[in-house]
């Protein structure tokens, strides 16, 4: 019987660290994806920018 309760342990442990690793991994998946809709919004942004910039130099012409 104190082989099974080693081997709980240690499977307890080997489980939180899973767990631990398998969150960071969810966390950073995330505030990618958060970053990555920043990124659009402002690549929209600018590009509507652009456009109208190019507008306004083509009817002065």
């Amino acid at each position: 019987m104190r082989n099974a309760w080693k081997g709980l342990t240690v499977g307890a442990f080997a489980g939180a660290g899973v767990g631990v690793v398998l969150d960071l991994f969810d966390r950073v998946g995330r505030r990618a994806g958060k970053a990555t809709t920043k990124a659009s919004d402002k690549t929209k942004s600018e590009a509507r920018h652009v456009a109208g910039v190019i507008e306004d130099k083509v009817r002065r012409d």
